[in-house]
């Protein structure tokens, strides 16, 4: 096996990735690749944190057999409807019939009229200001589109759909996520899932999930399901909005549950329908390509791969939780709650203080996730992780638990992302835009040598090894270059600890020895004092 020691360029996602949100999602490429260098055709692939299905889908597509694990139903649910053969007919007249139905039965709750010939015509967009219906946009198939403040009219047909709402809850004739959101996962003062939803959103919805419960054909049901769940986002109250355009601003781009103050209320039919085009295309590009009888899917804990037979894997890729990074299991209730999902949350392997779940728990779990992957493992082959947090707590958790279950470190490699994440949306200046990958082989001639903490002046070894990188870049490195040297020294080096056996805060050893600004090109950048 050649050993891969350099960026991969990576390609945007193909339609069948972007079917469903899901955070984290690595460049389908560089995973392929990785599969590719690591495994040969017929060998079986695992993912112990499988997410969106990156890698189960890559492994099918190069003819080998995979295993994804992840207890979040929900990585579970995307990933099965992206694998599964579904008669896409059926699909089709499916959806036809359950819009249909609810277009005629609700569409006149989304009813305005045109400002200038007073005709009726259902809205597109609209816009909240705080706990105001404020503004519209809509298509007059007589005047064409126009945007207006809300009226007497539009109130109106508001507080019907208010009416129906409360009418159809008071009989007990409507279902709706009531789930309490956890701390970690919220942003402002919204408690309950429900919350997110206007009446005439949760109207609609209801309505539209219970005509989904009927159908019969499994793989129909659950392919009109991702439908309905990845839409849900984009009609919730989580869409800022723009009070002149009325559109929204951008789409669930935050690792939170939040409400905008100023956010968007789209026509639930539109997204319905959109929603189904995409997922259409994107089954229609894999179609006939995967074999889902060369996957297994458990929605299992990653401590006990009960499933698995021990050396029985020829090669791990995966992306473990990076600590308190991104909670999955919280933003995932989003879409659980609508799909009645039971979710382990006691196992989760997360850093989330208001739970409890301290780097105490987050280290015990992971070093029993990294015992079970040595264990299923075949000798003399290869564990790839992604990894990517600056906290040094979590880096020392994860390697510790990888070397302590056996592994040997082969090398690190820096690998670019395809797009930004959602915080590196929010914060470009001073977050990597890319991840680390870590492989490792098991090898069990060797016996691991457990290294020892250099911590006799590691700090300040550091400082002067940042010093000399940025002196031989002509006085400045971007985040991207500096942690690209960066991470594989202080792991090849267990560089974790300062003299009093502390572990590193490298945020505040940089911003002490070094600053962070602009250079003569407007890059933000690390230069020395």
């Amino acid at each position: 096996m050649n050993k891969i020691n350099k960026n991969i360029t990576a390609k945007t996602h193909p339609t069948h990735y972007m079917m469903h949100k899901y955070w984290g999602r690595k460049p389908h490429n560089v995973v392929s690749d990785y599969i590719l260098n690591f495994s040969k055709p017929g060998e079986t692939i695992l993912d112990p944190f499988m997410g969106s299905g990156v890698v189960i889908i890559e492994s099918i597509k190069n003819n080998r057999k995979a295993i994804g694990i992840d207890l979040n139903p929900m990585a579970c649910f995307i990933t099965e409807n992206t694998i599964n053969d579904v008669n896409l007919e059926e699909f089709e007249k499916v959806f036809d019939y359950i819009y249909e139905k609810n277009h005629k039965k609700f569409i006149e709750l989304y009813n305005t009229k045109c400002p200038k010939c007073g005709g009726i015509t259902a809205f597109e967009n609209s816009i909240w200001d705080h706990e105001e219906f404020s503004k519209i946009r809509a298509l007059c198939h007589s005047c064409g589109k126009f945007i207006k403040n809300v009226d007497l009219y539009d109130q109106k047909v508001f507080k019907k759909a208010t009416e129906v709402f409360h009418k159809l809850d008071k009989e007990n004739k409507i279902f709706y996520p009531k789930d309490e959101i956890l701390k970690f996962v919220k942003r402002n003062g919204k408690s309950r899932l429900n919350e997110f939803f206007t009446d005439r959103a949760l109207v609609v919805l209801g309505s539209i999930i219970k005509d989904i419960d009927e159908i019969n054909d499994q793989k129909v049901k659950n392919l009109i399901l991702l439908c309905f769940t990845s839409m849900l986002p984009n009609v919730s109250k989580m869409i800022p909005g723009n009070l002149e355009s009325v559109n929204g601003k951008s789409g669930w781009v935050i690792s939170k549950l939040w409400a905008p103050k100023i956010h968007t209320e789209k026509n639930i039919f539109n997204s319905f329908k959109h929603r189904f085009h995409k997922i259409k295309k994107g089954k229609q590009e894999v179609a006939g390509i995967f074999n889902s009888k060369d996957a297994q899917i458990f929605n299992i804990d990653a401590t006990n791969l009960k499933n698995v037979k021990s050396e029985s894997v020829s090669y791990i890729f995966t992306d473990p939780p990076y600590g308190d990074s991104i909670a999955y299991f919280g933003l995932s209730m989003f879409w659980n709650g609508w799909l009645r999902n039971k979710v382990n949350y006691e196992s989760e392997i997360i850093y989330d203080p208001y739970r409890n779940k301290k780097y105490e728990d987050y280290s015990s779990r992971m070093k029993k996730v990294y015992a079970e992957l040595y264990r299923v493992l075949k000798d003399e082959k290869y564990l790839s992780f992604t990894f990517h947090n600056r906290n040094l707590n979590i880096w020392k958790a994860v390697m510790d638990a990888v070397t302590s279950a056996g592994f040997h470190l082969v090398n690190v490699v820096y690998q670019e992302q395809a797009v930004a994440s959602g915080t590196q949306g929010l914060n470009r200046n001073n977050t990597l835009r890319g991840d680390f990958v870590y492989n490792f082989i098991k090898n069990t001639k060797v016996k691991a040598k457990e290294k020892k903490l250099n911590n006799e002046g590691g700090e300040k070894y550091i400082a002067r090894k940042v010093q000399s990188w940025i002196e031989k870049n002509n006085g400045y490195l971007t985040s991207d270059s500096l942690y690209e040297k960066l991470i594989p020294f202080i792991v090849e080096n267990n560089l974790y600890s300062n003299k009093e056996g502390e572990v590193t805060n490298i945020e505040n050893l940089l911003k002490n020895n070094f600053n962070y600004k602009k250079n003569k090109s407007q890059e933000y950048g690390w230069q020395e004092k």
